[in-house]
This record gives C-alpha cells, sequence and structure tokens, in this order.
C-alpha cells in the first residue's frame, strides 16, 4: 500500500503592486429626439447591462397619490399595447433578459440585462415596455396590493421600522423626504391605473433621459438604439424641478413594540453629497468608526461588549445633501448603556483618528473599486447614479485621487464639521415601557412614542 506524501507547500509568490485602474470612458452620442446614449464598451463581458435613467424626482407625484410613481415603473413589463402579460414575460424569457426598476428621490430607472447575442430583441421588449405599456387595471391593481403588504411586511420589521422613524424625524416634516420613496398606505390605495396611466403620459418622455448601456457591445450600438427608441417622442412630456430636502428638528422618537426584547436603532443627522468637498474625507472617517468589520463602533459594541450582532455607521448621498447614520441591533437591558458608549466612541476628542487607521481605510476605497466595477453591471449602476446626481463621466477617479489626499487631520475635520454627538436624531424600533427611562438616563429627554400603524 502507498503511504501518502506529506505536503509541502510551493514558494509563496511575490505579490506585485495592483495596476492603476480607472473607471472606463464612455461614448455619447444623442438621438434626434433628445434622448442621450451612453455606451461603455467592455470587452469580455457578455451580459450587457442597460438602464435608461428618466430625470423625474418623486417632487413629479401628486401628494395623495405618493407612489404613483413606483407603481407605475413596477408595471411596465405587465403588458403594453403590442402584448399581453403571459406574451411580454414569455418573449422576454426566450431572450434571456431580466428587467427591473430603481425608484430614488432623484429619479427613476428601468433596468435591463441580456446576453450579448439578444441584445436586438430584448432592447425592442426593452422600449416596448417603456414607451407603450398596458398600465391595465388588474395589473396596477395587483401592484397596489404587492405594495401594501410590502408596507406592512416592513412595519412588522424592527430595523426597517426605525428606518422608516428615523426617516420621518431626520427630514423636515412634512415634505416628500420625510416618506416612503415607494408611497404610503393612504397614498399607494388611492392609485388606480388611470393615475398610473397619466403618471406614464406625464413624466415618460426621451427629453432628459439617459440610456446607459455597457457590456461587449456590437459595432453600431447607437443605430439600434435609434431603431427601437428614435420613435419614441411625448410632446406633453413635463419637467418638474428637484427640490433639496431640509433637515428636520432634532428629537427622538420610539416605535413602541410591546414585549419585544431588543431594540433596532438609527442615530444621526443630516449629511452631505458627493459634489461637497469633504466627500471623500467623511469616506474615510464613518468607515473608520463604524464602516468596518473591525471599527471603533464595532469593535467595543460588538467584540467587547457583545451588546450587538453587529453595528455600522455610513453616510447616504442624495443628489443634492444626505443623511448619516449609526445603525444596529441591542438587547433591550442594555440600551441605555449602548447609547451612552456609542456617543462616547463617536466623539474623536479623546481619541483622533491615526495614520493606520485612514491607511486603511483608503486600502479598502482603492482596492475595491475595480472587483466593484468589474462588471457591466456594476458600471452601468455607477454610471446611472452619477446621471441622476449630475457627476461627470470622470467622477470615480477624480474621488479615488483624492481619497489618496486624506489625512487623519483632514477627516477629523470633515468629521467635527458634521457629527456633533450631542446632537443626533434618534429613532429607535422597541418596547417603549422598558427603554424610555434608559434613554432618558441617556440623555434623550424629548422622547416621543409612536405607532407606524
Amino acid at each position: 500500500m502507498t503511504q501518502p506524501t506529506a505536503f509541502s507547500p510551493g514558494p509563496r509568490p511575490d505579490i506585485a503592486e495592483p495596476r492603476p485602474w480607472s473607471f472606463p470612458t464612455p461614448d455619447r452620442t444623442v438621438l434626434d429626439n433628445g434622448l442621450e446614449v451612453i455606451s461603455y464598451r467592455l470587452p469580455g463581458q457578455h451580459v450587457i447591462s442597460a438602464s435608461l435613467v428618466l430625470d423625474v424626482p418623486l417632487a413629479a407625484e401628486p401628494r395623495e397619490l405618493e407612489g404613483v410613481a413606483a407603481i407605475t415603473c413596477r408595471t411596465l413589463d405587465e403588458g403594453t399595447a403590442q402584448h399581453s402579460t403571459d406574451e411580454f414575460a414569455e418573449l422576454l424569457e426566450t431572450a434571456g433578459a431580466g428587467f427591473g426598476i430603481d425608484v430614488s428621490s432623484a429619479g427613476l430607472q428601468m433596468i435591463l440585462d441580456v446576453p450579448s447575442r439578444r441584445l436586438d430583441a430584448a432592447l425592442a421588449l426593452f422600449a416596448e415596455a417603456v414607451t407603450t405599456p398596458a398600465l391595465a387595471a388588474p395589473d396596477v391593481d395587483r401592484q397596489v396590493q404587492l405594495r401594501l403588504a410590502e408596507i406592512g411586511q416592513a412595519r412588522a420589521n424592527p430595523s426597517q421600522a426605525a428606518a422608516i422613524a428615523f426617516r420621518r424625524t431626520v427630514f423636515a416634516e412634512g415634505t416628500r423626504y420625510a416618506r416612503m420613496n415607494d408611497g404610503e398606505p393612504e397614498t399607494v390605495a388611492a392609485v388606480t391605473a388611470e393615475a398610473a396611466q397619466r403618471f406614464h403620459g406625464d413624466h415618460f418622455g426621451p427629453r432628459g433621459a439617459k440610456l446607459i448601456l455597457a457590456g461587449e457591445l456590437p459595432e453600431g450600438v447607437e443605430s439600434l438604439a435609434q431603431k427601437h427608441f428614435g420613435g419614441w417622442y411625448n410632446e406633453q412630456q413635463g419637467v418638474v424641478d428637484h427640490e433639496p430636502p431640509q433637515p428636520g428638528v432634532r428629537h427622538a422618537v420610539i416605535v413602541h413594540r410591546p414585549g419585544a426584547v431588543q431594540a433596532d436603532l438609527q442615530l444621526g443627522g443630516f449629511g452631505i453629497d458627493r459634489t461637497d468637498p469633504r466627500w471623500p474625507d467623511i469616506s474615510v472617517a464613518s468607515y473608520i468608526m463604524g464602516g468596518a468589520f473591525l471599527s471603533r463602533l464595532n469593535g467595543v459594541l460588538r467584540e467587547q461588549l457583545g451588546y450587538t450582532y453587529g453595528v455600522r455607521m455610513g453616510f447616504q448621498p442624495l443628489r443634492s445633501g444626505g443623511t448619516f447614520a449609526v445603525s444596529g441591533s441591542f438587547r433591550t437591558e442594555v440600551i441605555g448603556d449602548a447609547l451612552d458608549r456609542a456617543r462616547t466612541l463617536l466623539s474623536i476628542n479623546e481619541e483622533p483618528f491615526t495614520e493606520r487607521e485612514v491607511r486603511d481605510a483608503v486600502t479598502y476605497f482603492t482596492g475595491v473599486s475595480p472587483l466593484r466595477y468589474a462588471t457591466a453591471d456594476g458600471v452601468v449602476d455607477q454610471a446611472a447614479v452619477q446621471a441622476l446626481a449630475l457627476l461627470p463621466d470622470d467622477y470615480l477617479d477624480r474621488r479615488l485621487a483624492r481619497l489618496r489626499e486624506v489625512t487623519p487631520e483632514s477627516a477629523a475635520a470633515a468629521y467635527r464639521s458634521l457629527v456633533d454627538p450631542d446632537q443626533l436624531t434618534l429613532a429607535i424600533a422597541g418596547d417603549a415601557d422598558k427603554i424610555t427611562e434608559p434613554l432618558k438616563d441617556a440623555g434623550f429627554a424629548d422622547i416621543e412614542v409612536v405607532d407606524l400603524d
């Protein structure tokens, strides 16, 4: 019997410095109807991603019909003027295509993924769904019911309930930003097929729209865009101004969940957008504070104390302004001490950022970018973000260059200008009977107990 030989590892390979990387540069053309086509040619990416970006902010929705934008977008692939729901679904499947949507405060996106050899057929269906959707009453009504069920599930989920309450609190009361992107129960329930058709007719059109494509694109892909979208016109297409968000009045809110054994929190405030010169510095600072597994917050509250399975801090930019929050789930009996310790950790007066922390954060951001944007859908996602935020094509390269210039001092200056641990908005989903007094002891005197229903 042959005896197994001992494994002898070979020599450790040399690790070279990462090669220079930059975000790809697109080709741009504008069709006669005003639609801009932005093409990223990525050899070897045989699954093509496309995104049609419409400059339609949620401010375009009538107040009494908020959610109509989401319902309209969700119903686009539920049949068209040319094909029934089943026929359209079968054609999409035959093309191997996937259809998706994204609704944000800055605008609307329709998303397509398809193998490169099926691009022509899939792009025809994509254009058909966007330009001539049926928006039939049974399909719209079904999407309304699905959205209402989603809202119920979100309110029943403690982390999502805290996020909803935080949004209502961190933005000025009564503004669109303070309410959910996809609508709230009373307004979603009012959406009808007629309302969806009217919204589509008023706001879907080629003016100001961008069709972004990335992958192993065929030569003359612009002619395909012309073929399928060139005849799209809408004389009644309106233009809606983007309303910048306004901060709310700082206070604390508890979403009462009787008997809850843990408290889910969002602790934060009003922030900045990507155009602010402090954005690279605050990206580094928030990564150090709560963006990594061994960040300052997670290292103490999870690893040392065992108060939570995980806590993080992140800045969420909008087209203008933004928010930031510390979020996590904590055992009910430790919530007061957890908040005390979190606010102590959020202060950097006694423990400034270090050179090593900054270096590790910059290494992460610069190292992850080539991986994050290695696929066609990653490139299109970023290009759509840039389009909605009015950022230049070389935004990401500029950001990475600026990140490499961040110092402990510049990160600290940006952080102190935006984060005051004693002036943060707090939203918690938990048992108000058990956590109200600990929150008051932790310095939150202005506590409002609410029910999201």
